[in-house]
């Protein structure tokens, strides 16, 4: 074999590669009695052969450092693929599986001589990919089923094979060879323990370049390439989706922009000082902004070349959204918005847009009370009982007048629950949340309240002479307790909630609580007009001729009279039209839980209720009235919204 100064001069360049070939390109011939060495074969011993064919899938006897001809598997990682947990199985093998192992002796896979031949073929099935051969160059490489295997002859390639004793093997053969590739001893190494490309002995080292090289992980340079990647700077995604994106500017603010900075510059051709900073400041814009408007004014000869041009209609174009198709789905069919996109066979998304862009809406469907044809005549004779005379005395009278209503006081009952079902509440990361309980969720404690309500009453100055709220007084009465428990004595007395309010409960509390608060809370200013108490038609309810009522209410020379609201018509009311619900939002936030509790905190939401709420309730039952009249005395109809304040 040649020393390894000399093969270092005399060793041509190696032969060119195969990239793009993919198929059989040379065909084995025997070269000529004294022909020359194939190029990049000269010194190397007998002539080689190099074939790519197919191989066996076989396991065969590998090489380990302390033992000898053990099996073993050596797993090689892909890049982006994890380390397998063990050596991958024969019929494991695959895309995802690579093992590697070095065969010593002077045969294959199967252990049978391969012929000697000049050139090679490539072949790829599901066995794998080999490079063999006997005489010279021995190469086996395996993918598919069988993983990857390599293995050379006596004087073939050899790839990562390494010995504790100071054998090597590489081009050459074993010993000290001066082409080794992995070899133990001294030569042209790579991943060598000694002196050469690669090694960590005393020879320079520049470091693996070949296939497989990448410089983002780490050690790139070692063969096999490292698969640990190295560590980058992770963007911060928040920042990113927060960015402020570029703002395109309409033509008139642009031109807005441009007055300012003739304002300040002048007709010069160059900016002052200080211009460009004090525009940008001022219209609220970045300062490169100011100077290409500038630029664009000065290059186009005026004002008339500042302008915006951004193409019409440009940008992505609108998903067809078909009215008509979605007036088609059953009402029922169309309750949410995945319904509706599935129905027109489109995004949730795009059905999302079309809400906020108000070409679809969203209602609440609400359960009205069905209205006869004599309950219908009796809501348009309650808005005509309403008008003021004096606007209708005109033959071309186009717009009546309601009165007022001061003189009218509506009265309901109403019950009031100790808690709700479910009620929504915000609390920090570090509180608990309440516990709420009861015996039983369908029979939770509750009393009847009776309410008396009235408009406020304003003087010239817009202060209120008088709130409106009458009173509510609660169907409750004290008892004694018939047995002892935990909470009280046997005898004790406790507040339970009427058994039931008829004709006669109603009459004692018209009589004992209404009529004495009217008469205490009335303004004297309009003592002696006219009041009627509005109620509805609840059989419970008395009649407005009943003797006991007409009898104590014209006591002190009072007019107080009871009046009927139309049947089945809760808008009519003040009371159902918005302050039930108002009040009990406000009682609700208190949390009672007692039965005194309740009526200790439906008192004290009745004191702290603004009387600008309910004098609003009053303009919205006008505006209930108008409606009714152009609906023709039917309730279904949508409630205007009037924008008031007082």
């Amino acid at each position: 074999m040649a020393p390894p100064h000399q093969a270092e001069q005399d060793r041509r360049p190696s032969p060119l590669g195969l990239r793009g070939i993919s198929r059989a390109a040379f065909q084995p011939r025997s070269p000529a009695t004294g022909a020359l060495l194939p190029l990049g074969l000269a010194r190397r011993g007998p002539l080689p052969s190099f074939h790519i064919g197919t191989a066996g899938c076989e396991r065969q006897p590998s090489f380990s450092i302390g033992t000898a001809g053990s099996e073993r598997v050596v797993p090689r990682r892909r890049v982006g693929l994890s380390r397998p947990a063990r050596p991958p199985a024969t019929h494991e093998a695959g895309s995802s599986n690579w093992t590697t192992s070095v065969v010593n002796g002077r045969t294959d896979s199967g252990g049978s001589d391969r012929p000697t031949f000049v050139g090679f073929s490539l072949s790829n099935s599901g066995d794998g990919i080999s490079f063999s051969g006997n005489e010279s160059m021995g190469f086996n490489f395996f993918s598919g089923a069988g993983g990857t295997r390599t293995g050379g002859s006596s004087s073939g390639i050899r790839i990562g094979e390494s010995s504790c004793h100071g054998t090597t093997t590489g081009i050459g053969g074993e010993g000290n060879g001066w082409n080794n590739i992995g070899g133990g001893s001294s030569g042209w190494n790579i991943g060598g323990n000694t002196t050469g490309i690669g090694g960590d002995g005393s020879g320079e080292s520049i470091g693996y370049r070949g296939k497989g090289y990448n410089p983002n992980f780490e050690h790139a340079e070692a063969y096999p390439p490292s698969q640990e990647q190295t560590h980058r700077k992770e963007l911060d995604l928040n920042a990113m989706a927060n960015k402020i994106p570029r703002r395109h500017y309409r033509t008139n603010d642009k031109r807005h922009i441009y007055a300012m900075i003739l304002e300040r510059n002048g007709t010069g051709s160059r900016l002052k000082r200080g211009v460009s900073k004090a525009v940008a400041e001022a219209a609220k814009c970045p300062r490169r902004v100011v100077q290409r408007i500038w630029k664009e004014a000065k290059k186009g000869g005026g004002i008339t070349s500042v302008k915006n041009n951004r193409k019409l209609k440009s940008g992505r174009k609108k998903v067809d959204f078909d009215i008509e198709a979605l007036e088609q789905i059953p009402p029922g069919e169309r309750t949410t918005l995945e319904q509706v996109a599935e129905h027109l066979n489109v995004s949730r998304t795009t059905i999302w847009r079309r809400l906020k862009e108000k070409q679809i809406r969203r209602i609440t469907s609400e359960l009205k009370p069905s209205l006869t044809e004599e309950n219908k005549k009796a809501r348009v004779d309650y808005w005509l009982r309403h008008l003021e005379p004096c606007s209708l005395e005109h033959i071309f009278a186009y717009d009546p007048t309601f009165k007022a209503g001061m003189n009218v006081v509506h009265i309901d009952e109403k019950w009031f629950f100790r808690t709700r079902k479910t009620q929504k509440m915000y609390l920090s990361h570090r509180e608990k949340a309440p516990e709420r309980e009861c015996k039983h969720k369908n029979h939770i404690q509750k009393i009847m309240f009776l309410s008396a309500m009235a408009r406020p009453r304003y003087d010239a100055q817009g202060n209120c002479v008088f709130d409106g709220k009458i009173g509510v007084w609660a169907y409750t009465e004290w008892v004694q307790a018939q047995k002892r428990s935990r909470n009280r004595l046997r005898g004790a007395w406790e507040l339970k909630p009427c058994a039931s309010v008829d004709k006669a409960k109603s009459r004692e509390y018209l009589v004992k609580y209404v009529l004495p608060a009217i008469k205490a809370k009335w303004p004297e200013s309009d003592r002696w007009n006219t009041i009627y108490i509005q109620q509805d038609n609840a059989k419970t309810h008395i009649t407005p001729d009943d003797l006991v009522f007409l009898t104590e209410a014209a006591m002190g020379g009072w007019d107080i009279r009871m009046v009927y609201q139309p049947p089945n018509s809760p808008d009519t009311n003040i009371l159902d039209l918005g302050w039930f619900a108002s009040i009990q939002a406000m009682f609700h936030r208190k949390m009672p839980k007692t039965l005194p509790e309740i009526v200790q905190k439906v008192e004290q939401s009745l004191a702290e209720y603004p009387h600008q709420k309910l004098n609003r309730i009053w303009l919205s039952h006008q505006a209930c009235m108008r409606e009714i009249i152009k609906h023709k005395g039917s309730i279904h109809y949508a409630l205007p919204h009037m924008k008031k304040k007082y």
